[in-house]
């Protein structure tokens, strides 16, 4: 037997060197083929699954319905793609959570863009002006608008031929923007000279202003819009920018900031706040996951307080609360939103997205805000801005400032003065 058997792998070793194989490459493929009967085996598998749970007695019902709608309905239904997308929106819906949701390719594109904190478009700063017009405030240096001669105070007629009259700031935002490298043409009213004139300009990758700083007096004012990819390098560059001025003290203000990325929180907090926690994440599988500050950033010491209101949501709580929690400075204003939860975005086939709660998240206090939000150290009852348009918590922000931070030294002490 044993002579046979050798035998055997004789003829079998003679017939791999037939097709130019040795031994160990006859293995490799063996063992290849072997992994590509189990992955399709197991593809078979999952197949199997996903076909049984398509076809299982919980979704009888729902292809009776969309054979019924297929056949019957009145008028031309709209097209499959139309109906799956709605058939998401409504499985997302039954989850009974507002922050888990299903957006569509177009509003996942326009979802994508907003967070990266980039765009296509000319690089100028709008507004619009008592007669309800649309004007540029000024063009951005070195962009497209400004290379192209348009100039500050330009009021914006039209848009690729489409006249803007009546339009908000945001629907003429709309029509500039667009693909990188495609042409825009922008026909403007120049008052100082009476013209009309036309621009065609070529949308260029603009980075989108998420911040806004300025002196009052000798404190520095911070607002911070939202937590796109963006956020905390403009928000360190404006800080730099104001301590540069000799700013004796930094009002950050995050009031109607619903958020963004939790990364950006992280860092934006990290600005202000030396090493330590900044919040705490908890999946349901009660997995927990730390994010901390790191010392040795330009926020960490100089004088500070911080603006919130019912607006201030998500992301930004996440950095008021840290900062609230860490006895680095004090918040001023009114009672935020309360959300308490960390999203995830996944890609969907053909371009969709589903954004879905994935996590809650602690203060460093281990407060649960959700639902309930943060309360103010200084609160500001009533109407944020008076009958003359004065911003009372703003006031109040430069009250405290003077009082606790430029007056008595204790109490700067204490909220990291």
């Amino acid at each position: 037997m044993e002579l046979q058997r050798h035998k055997e792998v004789e003829r079998f070793e003679a017939g791999s060197l037939a097709f130019g194989l040795t031994t160990f490459q006859l293995i490799t493929i063996t063992i290849a083929l072997i992994i590509a009967m189990a992955v399709s085996f197991l593809g078979g598998i999952l197949y199997s699954r996903q076909t049984d749970v398509a076809y299982s007695e919980e979704f009888i019902a729902f292809w009776e319905a969309w054979n019924i709608i297929e056949e019957e309905f009145y008028r031309d239904p709209p097209d499959s793609q139309e109906r799956v997308y709605a058939a998401l929106t409504g499985l997302t819906q039954s989850l009974n959570d507002p922050y888990t949701f299903f957006s569509p390719p177009v509003e996942a594109e326009q979802n994508r863009e907003f967070f990266s904190g980039v765009f296509g478009g000319i690089g100028a700063i709008v507004d619009i002006n008592s007669d309800g017009e649309v004007f540029i405030v000024r063009p951005m240096e070195g962009n497209p608008a400004q290379k192209a001669g348009i100039e500050a105070g330009d009021i914006i007629r039209a848009v690729d031929g489409q006249s803007v009259e009546g339009m908000s700031v945001g629907e003429v935002v709309d029509l500039i923007t667009g693909e990188v490298g495609t042409e825009v043409t922008i026909t403007i009213f120049r008052p100082g000279t009476d013209e009309v004139l036309e621009f065609t300009v070529i949308r260029a990758e603009i980075e989108r202003v998420a911040v806004a700083s300025r002196m009052i007096d000798n404190v520095g004012y911070i607002y911070l819009q939202d937590f796109s990819a963006v956020a905390s390098s403009q928000v360190e560059r404006e800080l730099q920018a104001l301590l540069n001025q000799d700013a004796r003290a930094i009002i950050f203000d995050m009031r109607g900031n619903g958020g963004g990325l939790l990364t950006e929180a992280v860092e934006v907090a990290d600005l202000y706040l030396p090493d330590g926690l900044v919040l705490t994440e908890e999946d349901r599988e009660s997995v927990i996951e730390e994010f901390f500050s790191q010392t040795g950033d330009i926020g960490e010491s100089i004088p500070l307080v911080v603006l919130i209101d019912g607006g201030t949501a998500s992301a930004s709580e996440i950095v008021a609360g840290a900062i609230q929690d860490r006895d680095r400075a004090p918040l001023i204003g009114q009672q935020s939103f309360g959300k308490a939860s960390v999203q995830n975005l996944q890609a969907l086939n053909g371009g969709g997205e589903l954004r879905i709660t994935r996590a809650a998240w602690f203060t460093p206090g281990k407060q649960d805000i959700n639902g309930v939000g943060l309360t103010p150290d200084v609160v500001v009852e009533g109407d944020q801005f008076d009958e003359e348009g004065n911003d009372r918590v703003l006031d109040t922000a430069l009250e405290y400032i003077d009082t606790h931070y430029l007056g008595t030294k204790r109490t700067a002490f204490l909220f990291g003065g």
